[in-house]
């Protein structure tokens, strides 16, 4: 049983990949895992995911839902940001205070909390880069630089003196780095359903299928009826549910009609991915 693989592993590592609001999925994930009994020792996050991450880490899954909905309340358009951002979007201040309330750099440096990295791409070479967010003298920067994705943001935040994006735009999945770290076997929580194809790695490998029975995915069967930026709480309270129960039907073997949820369509990204595969089969 999937589930024994996990209880047996002395070390688990929670790999957080990004996909912006769908990331909700991902808490209930985190919740049934806890109820499961399994404790994780470290945390990565990508894009979106470094949230969720930087709570896990800190020690306060248990108030994930709280601090979705505390940033889902928030105004995030402001015509007066144009003159601070040059944006009308204010994502920056209320990732800001929503991080202050929920996680905060002095609970990421504790002794206490998880390790935690974060991953970014540094854009003066488009390479992938993974930070220690422990030793960073401003996790928020490093979380919000991961998140770095136009037209949302207007100023690439920099980490280490270099100018960084979103870590999803060079690896969305890097789960070696958890194996790397020391960890034995690795929890991959991403949005992309199973229905849509493998797991989307990069530009150039959005196919990816993992070897390595080590890593546990954990994903919808079905693409997410959820906008990418959806804000309204009665929307993405039942994906965090999905998320909990996918999470059952993985590691347990149980079957839920609930998860059979699924969005009208494919979606806009299958159409790339068919046009790269037909030119890949061409040439």
């Amino acid at each position: 049983m999937t589930l024994d693989r996990l209880r047996n592993a002395k070390r688990v590592g929670l790999l957080f990949s990004g996909g912006s609001s769908r990331c909700i999925f991902q808490v209930g994930v985190v919740e049934a895992l806890h109820g499961l009994g399994i404790r994780p020792a470290a945390a990565l996050g990508v894009s979106a995911g470094a949230w969720n991450a930087a709570c896990v880490a800190a020690g306060n899954w248990r108030r994930l839902r709280s601090y979705w909905r505390f940033f889902c309340r928030m105004p995030y358009v402001d015509l007066t940001n144009l003159l601070r951002e040059h944006s009308p979007f204010m994502w920056r201040r209320i990732h800001q205070r929503a991080f202050d309330r929920y996680v905060g750099a002095g609970a990421i440096a504790s002794p206490s909390a998880l390790p935690l990295f974060i991953s970014l791409t540094r854009l003066r070479d488009n390479a992938p880069v993974i930070v220690d967010a422990r030793a960073s003298s401003d996790p928020f920067t490093l979380l919000l630089a991961s998140n770095f994705l136009q037209p949302f943001y207007t100023h690439a935040p920099s980490v280490n003196g270099e100018p960084c994006g979103d870590g999803g735009w060079t690896d969305a999945i890097p789960y070696q780095r958890l194996f790397d770290e020391g960890c034995d076997a690795v929890v991959l929580m991403t949005s992309k359903g199973e229905s849509e194809g493998g797991l989307y790695r990069n530009p150039q490998d959005f196919e990816h299928v993992i070897d390595d029975e080590r890593v546990v995915v954990i994903r919808p069967r079905y693409r997410l009826p959820l906008g990418f930026v959806e804000r309204r709480w009665e929307k993405l309270a039942p994906i965090a549910e999905l998320g909990a129960l996918r999470t059952r039907e993985v590691l347990l073997g149980e079957r839920h009609r609930q998860c059979d949820l699924a969005a009208r369509g494919p979606a806009p990204t299958a159409y790339v991915s068919a046009v790269r595969t037909r030119l890949r089969s061409i040439f």
